[in-house]
């Protein structure tokens, strides 16, 4: 059963993997610069921001057992799994270096934790403590 301290301890580690993930792109782009790429922010990399905006605040109402938190979430899963879908062929490009499987490894512990953070809101007792 999932209580809500261990609820919180979830969520606590969502934003660590976040900030992990933040933090190994940075060394790899540190070590492994990149060569002639356009940089110039456009209008997909707006969206991916507003998301990324989105994610954190519904991920912190999480924290807090705010309602909208729980339907923010959901919206923004959707919302991001829409966007991978219709993503342009730059999206799926990547760099292979050596910091590149560790940043999978923890991208896949966040779908993972998305995974655990969701069943917690539906199937467990403390759907009750968003309505």
């Amino acid at each position: 059963m999932i209580t809500e301290k261990i609820f919180k301890k979830i969520i606590q580690t969502q934003i660590a993997l976040i900030i992990t993930t933040f933090v190994l792109v940075a060394f790899e782009t540190e070590i492994y610069p990149l060569v002639d790429e356009d940089l110039s922010f456009t209008f997909s990399d707006s969206i991916h921001l507003l998301w990324a905006i989105g994610y954190i605040t519904s991920i912190s109402l999480l924290y807090k057992f705010k309602p909208l938190g729980k339907k923010l979430y959901v919206i923004i899963l959707i919302l991001g799994l829409i966007m991978t879908l219709l993503g342009n062929e730059d999206f799926f490009i990547i760099e292979y270096t050596s910091f590149t499987p560790f940043i999978y490894a923890v991208e896949y512990l966040i779908f993972l934790v998305d995974g655990i953070i969701l069943a917690s809101l539906f199937l467990t007792t403390l759907k009750e403590k968003f309505s």
